[in-house]
């Protein structure tokens, strides 16, 4: 009697089992016997069978689990600087990703400041911020708590 449950193919048996059943479209029937029959072997030395192999075929791959969530931003090493600054393309948009994804809920208007940076940023490879800009931006950092 053969037990209802699918039981998993070894990989190892999988990747033995991949030629002979490509060789059940050989146009030579003996062939196709021979690469029967090697297979029917395979599966009794594995303790399955030929309802096995095709439970095993039908079965629904199993649900992948979801990826991890990112880990959280670490901590950064800048120190508050006044004046005007100037910073590449790639290290102003890592402050904005860390200021939106640590602060969801930004109000309107710093929602707005962090797109017009974000714009002018891809616009060019150095973005330069002035004074007032460059506070806001900072105090935005200091609240993601970094």
């Amino acid at each position: 009697m053969h037990d209802t449950a699918t039981r998993a193919l070894p990989t190892g048996l999988k990747v033995k089992l991949a030629p002979l059943l490509r060789m059940q479209s050989s146009d030579n029937a003996s062939e196709r016997a021979n690469a029967s029959a090697a297979v029917g072997r395979l599966l009794k030395n594995h303790g399955l069978d030929w309802h096995d192999l095709t439970d095993a075929l039908l079965a629904e791959p199993a649900p992948r689990p979801p990826p991890p969530p990112p880990p959280p931003p670490r901590g950064t090493t800048w120190k508050r600087t006044d004046g005007p600054t100037e910073l590449p393309r790639d290290q102003l948009l890592a402050l904005i990703d860390l200021v939106e994804a640590a602060n969801p809920h930004l109000s309107a208007r710093s929602s707005e400041f962090l797109s017009s940076l974000r714009d002018r940023a891809y616009g060019r490879p150095i973005a330069r911020l002035s004074e007032k800009q460059w506070k806001w931006l900072q105090d935005l950092i200091e609240e993601t708590g970094t």
